[in-house]
């Protein structure tokens, strides 16, 4: 008998969206922009941009994906552009806009995004006890494109404090977002550094990190320093496609069918769903807003192609809206799996848990399947079918739970499985 555990939860391709350079109301890249034309001479359009984006369409914002189920990642940089901590006084807003900023952000967009820093600043590279710049005010998305492995307790104690800014704030990160290029030549570290961090601030034991971008037709989600025996591991959700949303400055064309055309034959998305790849959307919280109130440019395309997604997947059986958080544990719990069959069983160990765990077997169809001797609920159709169920068509059986640590039992009436 031949058994697996699938790919992706459910046997659906995730869908996700990956929001980056977003903060407390800061528009924090009309900072970063003129900032930075100051250290290289460039002329970016910093005074063209909002200062401010005002809560109203944050909030706004947030409530339509929770009501149209759309699931991905929101940064908060912790101290946008070195102006302040988003957990004391910042320039600009009152305490009581800044707590009800906060209170907005934990109410409507951490059912649908998992919160992760942008690192500290998004911009200079601060050192941790006094958030003055560093000696020679290295940047952390250009000079810490490599980290500074000789000094890797200053990175820890950096990412440490951006993530307990977080906490402290009452928004636990899930993982940690490169600003820009960081990190992106010292991948080992930087994903050795994502567990320890996290483990300390959270006790997550999976966490993830996000730095890259690919185009090709191949996305992997890498697993880190799996470990067995303490059953911890550290996950990376890589992006498969580039931001037509507005892009990183804003201002920047926004264009629904390069992720999906209208009639569905074709676009970025349309590709990885064929190939069966998870399709990881990488935005900019600035393209979402645009230049004003009216702009909206990146919020309207988002919504062309969340439609156009539910026309081309009308029963959502081929595809599920994930936070990365689940995409990536999944991925992690996958890898550390134990399968073995001996005599029509088949044993599963597993050191690490996740949500829908997903088990595909070829066997004829069974009358009952029952997990740790309690029964699962058939599904009439591959859209049905959730966790806690199974589906079976065409020879091959589906069953999904929400999977803790450690051995489990799962049968069925020709045969038994073992978790």
């Amino acid at each position: 008998m031949q058994a697996e555990i699938t790919r992706f939860a459910l046997d659906r391709v995730p869908l996700s969206l990956i929001i980056d350079d977003s903060t407390l109301l800061y528009n924090l890249n009309y900072f970063w922009m003129r900032d930075r034309n100051l250290v290289d001479g460039q002329n970016r359009r910093w005074q063209d941009v909002p200062v401010v984006h005002p809560q109203a369409f944050t909030a706004e914002f947030a409530a339509w994906c929770l009501e149209n189920g759309v699931r991905g990642k929101f940064s908060v940089v912790p101290v946008p552009a070195g102006i302040g901590r988003i957990d004391k006084p910042l320039p600009l807003f009152t305490r009581g806009q800044q707590a009800d900023w906060l209170r907005m952000c934990r109410e409507l967009i951490t059912p649908s995004f998992d919160i992760t820093p942008e690192m500290l600043t998004h911009t200079r590279v601060l050192d941790p006890d006094t958030l003055q710049p560093l000696t020679g005010e290295p940047w952390e998305q250009y000079e810490w494109e490599t980290l500074p492995e000789q000094n890797a307790d200053l990175v820890y104690r950096i990412m440490r404090l951006a993530c307990q800014i977080l906490c402290d704030v009452g928004l636990p990160p899930e993982g940690v977002t490169s600003p820009g290029g960081f990190a992106g030549n010292s991948l080992p570290i930087y994903a050795q550094l994502t567990g320890a961090v996290l483990s300390k601030v959270t006790g997550n034991a999976c966490p993830y990190f996000f730095k890259r971008i690919e185009d090709g037709p191949a996305i992997e989600t890498p697993v880190w320093y799996a470990d067995v025996e303490s059953g911890t591991a550290v996950g990376e959700i890589i992006a498969a496609t580039q931001d037509h949303t507005g892009s990183w400055e804003g201002y920047r064309q926004a264009d629904a069918d390069y992720y999906i055309r209208e009639d569905g034959s074709g676009g970025r998305l349309v590709e990885l769903i064929r190939l069966r790849q998870p399709a990881i959307m990488c935005s900019h919280w600035q393209g979402f807003y645009g230049l004003h109130d009216g702009d909206r440019r990146g919020f309207r395309v988002l919504q062309q192609v969340v439609e156009r997604l539910r026309t081309h997947d009308p029963d959502g059986s081929r595809t599920l809206w994930q936070k990365p958080s689940q995409i990536t544990r999944y991925a992690c719990a996958r890898s550390m799996a134990n399968l073995e069959s001996v005599e029509g069983q088949v044993r599963l160990n597993l050191p690490m848990g996740a949500e829908n765990l997903t088990l595909a077997a070829e066997t004829p169809c069974p009358a009952t399947v029952r997990f740790d001797g309690k029964p699962l609920e058939q599904a009439a159709s591959r859209a049905a079918f959730g966790a806690h169920g199974w589906f079976w068509e065409g020879g091959l059986l589906l069953a999904a739970v929400n999977a803790t640590a450690g051995n489990h039992v799962f049968e069925w009436d020709n045969g038994l499985l073992r978790w």
